[in-house]
Parts: structure tokens; C-alpha cells; sequence
């Protein structure tokens, strides 16, 4: 074969059978957290028998499933149907920072993955997948499952454990003084930037039943003294006397109208001259591949009106609003953040 040929990369059939694996590659990582085979492994290699016990299963479709793991780079396979974790599976260790053992239980989970069955149903409609399958809103689901919603939180706090470097990098967070993040889940974005900011105050505003857990987290963390957590509806109002406003993954959520009234109770709570951050994947120009376009037809299956924007339509929101939009500050990684002002 020639070089050039070589560096076409694999067939194209061979491309799209990779993605069409998706699903399976999906439920076997997600199984892998659910029986704890990480955390099994985190002391060296054990056999498959040894697993099998620790789980509760049975030997020979417990290999099958660690061979797989070895064919996705999670796992290495050793001598003697062995295994041990690779700096992929380490990823997936629970109770380490920046761990994605949440997200892959909530992507492997079949209330989640179900969700997205009624895609068809939402190119049709514009209403989200999810609620053609379940009858109602993913959130509101989610508020009378209490064990998934739990679910979901952790797993959304591994976002933020991704983005932390890429976030405190992008911005000069040492000009602010007092932090408010709006919908700001457990507080691991908000954590992170007052341990780097250290004259700064901060305020983590979300609903009633998320603030217990960010309290624990912040408590964790030993910032209990400069961070207090507030519980309101940002549909209502948010906290006023911030000189910097966080919304991180929150406007993707909601459809135009409903984002740009959380966009004006933030202009009505901010002084002139405070700042508004707004951090979401983007959208990335024609032509151009981005994660977002990808994450926005999740938003499509998953949430009614939920989208990702370009900084175009981040703009005529802002304005909508009563913030002047100042532009976008690009990271080295996946997410975006977009700088708005109370003039």
C-alpha cells in the first residue's frame, strides 16, 4: 500500500461500523461502573474469576466483558485472563477528582438512554424525545425520582471537574469580589474559582434540593466562611450585589423565550459594570466539527427548547435583555465562555 493510501485513515465502512457501536461501547463502560470494576482494580490486577466474584457474576460473560474493556482501552489483559486498569480506566475510579464514574452510570442508565428513542418524534414536532417516551419533562421527571436526580447532579459536576482548568485559565477571575453562580449546581466551578481568588466572596444560587448537596460540597472544601448557598427559582429572580455572574451550562436548557427571561432577572439583580459569564460548548462556524453541534441534539432528544447557540444568537439574547454582549473568549478545550455587561 502507498503512503498516500495509507493516510486516508480506515474505510468508510469501517468508520461508520466504529460509530454504530456506540450504544453497546456506551453500556459496557457504564456496566463497568455500575459493578465497581474500577475500584476493584485500583490496588493491581485481579482475574476475571476474581471480579466475577467481587460482582456477583459469573466468570465466562464476566471475561467476555473485561476483553471488551481491554478492546476499548480501559482495561489492559494480561496473562491468565488478568486485567488492570489503564490511565483511561483510572478516569473512571469513584471518589477521585474530576471522576467519571457519575457520568458514565447516567449515560448507560436505561431511563437515559431511553430517552433518546423518540428522536424521530422530535424532527417532527420540535417536542423532545424525552417526553414523547415519558409524558413530561426530563426535570420534572427527574424531581420524583430522587435517586436519578442525584444520578444526574454528580454526573453533571464531572462536566464541571473537566472545564475547572479550562475556565480559570480563560478568565482573570482576581478583579471580581463578589462571585455569584446562578444555577450552580454543587459548586465545584464556584469552589474552584474562589480557592484561586482568595479576597473573593462567592454566592451559589440553585433550587432547594441541589443547595443541600453544593452546602456538603462547600463544607468539604473548607470555604463554608467566604460561600453561602441561596435557593430560589432563577424563572423568579437571582441574588443581586455580584460584581460577576456564572451561568455554566444553564442557557442551553431552555428555549429562546425562557432563556432570555433568566437573562433579564440577571440584568435586573446587576449593578452597572457587573459581569455576566456565560460558559456553554457554542456552536462552531459552518463546516467547522465542534462537540456542540453533537450536544445539541442531545438538548433536542432531551429537553423541550433546550439548544446550543453561537455567539450570534448569545448576542441577540443578551440584548434582548438589557446586556451588552462584549464577545467570546475561547478556551483550548470543548466549552466557551461568553462576556456580557450591566452598562
Amino acid at each position: 500500500m502507498s503512503a498516500e493510501a495509507g493516510s486516508q485513515g480506515p474505510p468508510p465502512q469501517q468508520v461508520l461500523m466504529n460509530l454504530l457501536l456506540g450504544v453497546p461501547v456506551v453500556q459496557v463502560i457504564g456496566l463497568a461502573a455500575q459493578l465497581g470494576i474500577p475500584a476493584l482494580l485500583k490496588a493491581g490486577a485481579q482475574s476475571a474469576a476474581e471480579l466475577a466474584e467481587a460482582c456477583g457474576t459469573l466468570e465466562d460473560p464476566t471475561y467476555r466483558v473485561l476483553r471488551a474493556l481491554g478492546t476499548l482501552g480501559v482495561l489492559n489483559e494480561l496473562a491468565d485472563r488478568r486485567f488492570s486498569l489503564t490511565p483511561v480506566g483510572e478516569c473512571l475510579v469513584p471518589d477521585r477528582p474530576g471522576s467519571f464514574d457519575a457520568l458514565a452510570k447516567l449515560y448507560a442508565a436505561p431511563w437515559s438512554h431511553l430517552g433518546f428513542s423518540e428522536l424521530l418524534h422530535s424532527l417532527r414536532t420540535g417536542q423532545s424525545s424525552f417526553s414523547r417516551h415519558y409524558g413530561e419533562s426530563m426535570f420534572s421527571w427527574l424531581d420524583k425520582h430522587p435517586a436519578e436526580q442525584e444520578l444526574f447532579g454528580r454526573a453533571m459536576s464531572t462536566f464541571s471537574g473537566i472545564e475547572l482548568g479550562l475556565v480559570l485559565g480563560a478568565h482573570d477571575f482576581s478583579r471580581y469580589r463578589q462571585i455569584v453562580d446562578v444555577g450552580g449546581g454543587h459548586g465545584v466551578l464556584l469552589s474552584a474559582i474562589l480557592r484561586a481568588t482568595p479576597e473573593a466572596s462567592g454566592t451559589l444560587f440553585d433550587l432547594p434540593q441541589v443547595v443541600e448537596y453544593a452546602r456538603s460540597s462547600i463544607s468539604q472544601a473548607g470555604l463554608q466562611e467566604r460561600c453561602r448557598c441561596l435557593s430560589g427559582d432563577f424563572f423568579e429572580l437571582v441574588p443581586a450585589g455580584g460584581d460577576l455572574y456564572l451561568l455554566k451550562h444553564i442557557l442551553h436548557d431552555w428555549d429562546d423565550v425562557r432563556a432570555t427571561r433568566i437573562l433579564g432577572n440577571l440584568a435586573s439583580a446587576m449593578s452597572p459594570g457587573a459581569r455576566l459569564l456565560i460558559i456553554e460548548q457554542g456552536i462552531t462556524p459552518p463546516g467547522v466539527p465542534g462537540p456542540g453541534k453533537l450536544l445539541d441534539v442531545v438538548m433536542l432528544a432531551l429537553l423541550e427548547g433546550g439548544r446550543e447557540r453561537s455567539a450570534e444568537e448569545l448576542c441577540k439574547l443578551c440584548e434582548g435583555a438589557g446586556l451588552h454582549f462584549e464577545g467570546e473568549i475561547s478556551t483550548p478545550g470543548p466549552i466557551t465562555l461568553f462576556s456580557a455587561v450591566r452598562e
